[in-house]
């Protein structure tokens, strides 16, 4: 009879810690081009989550100036869509789309459109996923993708990508507020590579870390700092706690 209790008791333990694994484990889509892929995001979002006891299972549908439009011709994209079931769909437009649509709605209605086709699509194969819309960030490159200033961009994809989010009712991780708040905070951590357009290794740790603050809300315990320098992650970390405790 001890020996019968004491295996039960052991089964009952594993069972247990099974049970709690699953519960965080998050299954995640993202679907989006370079600004998704460039320096490792993913990779980086993953550790994060792990240094802090998180489990993410991450399938990752990019290709290089992918909109949404073409995203939904791409075969694999739309078999990652249709054969797994997701908790998670990080969403990120073509890095320009946003601001598009919010310079003219009418015209840019194409836009709108292919988000809510892609929205309405994930949410089919997997009805309890939550929406994440990636602002993406502002950038110097061909003169601030001809909307003139950091400023100006940056206020365009905000509204933009608010607008479409509040449109295909998901939420909204605001990396590119992010990338304006650590230009003024740390203008020494440079967050672009040389083509002043994509993000280096630190702006992908940035986005790595305000994507973690959208699954989480919680602070940073463990100094992950994937590789990179210490102090200057430990400031990026600060800046994305800080879009999420005002």
């Amino acid at each position: 009879m001890r020996v019968r209790s004491i295996i039960l008791l052991f089964v009952a333990c594993l069972c247990a810690c099974l049970s709690a694994q699953a519960q965080d484990t998050l299954r995640v889509l993202c679907i989006g081009n370079s600004f998704t892929y460039v320096d490792s995001t993913q990779a980086k979002l993953r550790s994060l989550a792990a240094a802090e006891g998180h489990t993410l299972l991450i399938n990752t549908q990019t290709q290089g100036g992918y909109t949404f439009q073409k995203h939904l011709r791409r075969d694999q994209t739309l078999s990652a869509i249709i054969y797994y079931t997701y908790d998670v769909a990080f969403l990120q437009d073509q890095s320009f789309t946003p601001a598009l649509y919010a310079q003219n709605p009418r015209n840019g209605r194409v836009i709108l459109d292919d988000a809510k086709e892609l929205a309405t699509r994930i949410r089919f194969y997997s009805p309890s996923v939550r929406l994440i819309l990636e602002q993406t960030w502002a950038y110097e490159s061909k003169d601030y993708a001809h909307f003139g200033s950091y400023e100006a961009f940056d206020n365009l994809l905000r509204q933009g990508t608010k607008q479409i989010a509040r449109s295909i009712q998901a939420d909204v991780s605001p990396i590119g507020e992010a990338f304006r708040l650590c230009r003024e905070r740390c203008p020494e951590i440079d967050l672009y590579q040389k083509d002043r357009q994509h993000q280096s290794a630190y702006g992908a740790y940035l986005k790595a870390c305000v994507n973690y603050q959208m699954l989480y809300h919680t602070p940073f315990t463990a100094e992950e700092n994937c590789g990179l320098e210490a102090d200057k992650c430990a400031k990026l970390r600060q800046v994305a706690e800080t879009l999420f405790t005002k």
